[in-house]
């Protein structure tokens, strides 16, 4: 299957026109995703080729189920691009089976293949990754989202992230950026009244000897 890499270019530039159409993803959570899905794979022995479709197909059609209002059904969607994409091309049954498993199971936490799990793991670290939730504060913004909805948006998509990871190596990467992240969100939503009220404190129990 060393022609996968050529096939995948052909598929990048149809998730990039996607992308420019409807600004969901973003490239560089696409980029992102598939980035993190090969090393992982690397790291855990899984089949590459499988990895490196599927982790492009998790999303591709999310622009347009948010566009119809319909984002539930964007699994449904990159499946059923993914078989007509697929179709062109001369795959082993077993190797289109794990890849629609990827789109697929996405979502979940139990998997027919390790290589669905990647990717289901992979597509965590948008939301696990300090410099992903600036980013995400930024580009919600630019959709007309409140700073008070951001912050229960980001709480909710950290902690739904972090309980759907299920390989222990991404556990290990990730959970102190989990924690640092809730400390940043829960520091980012006090006043400044707030830090001086703590200061204010601290002062009187000085004063008090305590």
């Amino acid at each position: 299957m060393d022609y996968v890499d050529d096939i995948v270019n052909d598929l990048d530039q149809f998730a990039v026109s996607e992308i420019m159409k409807y600004n969901i993803p973003t490239l560089d959570n696409y980029n992102d995703v598939v980035n993190v899905a090969i090393e992982l794979g690397k790291k855990l022995n899984a089949n590459l080729s499988v990895i490196k479709l599927g982790s492009r197909f998790l999303d591709i059609k999310l622009g347009e189920a948010t566009n119809e209002k319909k984002i539930n059904e964007h699994i449904t969607k990159s499946l059923g691009f993914a078989k007509e994409f697929l179709s062109k091309y001369p795959f082993e049954e077993d190797v289109k089976q794990k890849v629609f498993a990827c789109i697929m199971e996405h979502h979940c936490k139990k998997f027919s293949y390790i290589e669905s799990e990647i990717c289901a793991n992979a597509d965590c670290y948008k939301f696990l990754v300090p410099k992903k939730i600036l980013r995400m504060f930024y580009n919600w913004k630019q959709r007309g989202y409140n700073f008070e909805e951001i912050f229960l948006l980001a709480e909710e998509k950290v902690e739904e992230r972090w309980s759907a990871l299920t390989l222990d190596v991404c556990k290990k990467e990730l959970e102190d950026n989990y924690n640092k992240i809730k400390e940043f969100l829960s520091l980012a939503r006090k006043d400044p009244i707030s830090f001086v009220s703590v200061i204010n404190k601290k002062e009187k129990k000085f004063v008090d000897g305590e």
